[in-house]
């Protein structure tokens, strides 16, 4: 299967967005206008690529980080 180059930058940037988010711990830089709601639906989308790609460690840390939020909102 050949891969087009916009499907090759997608993983990349999901791959970065989640290493910021992995290293962060808990600290993460988020824009000043995200919500706890869009805060949720974005990392519920990200959650959703990795579960495509089977990378479910990936997947439960980002659940993790889902379930913190939503305990707190």
């Amino acid at each position: 299967m050949v891969r087009t180059l916009e499907e090759n930058y997608l993983d990349l940037t999901v791959e970065e967005i989640y290493s910021i988010i992995d290293y962060s711990d808990h600290m993460i830089p988020w824009p000043n206008n995200f919500t706890v709601t869009k805060k949720i639906k974005f990392l519920e989308s990200i959650r959703n690529y990795f579960i495509n790609k089977e990378e479910y460690e990936k997947c439960a840390r980002l659940q993790d980080l889902i379930d913190e939020l939503e305990d707190h909102k």
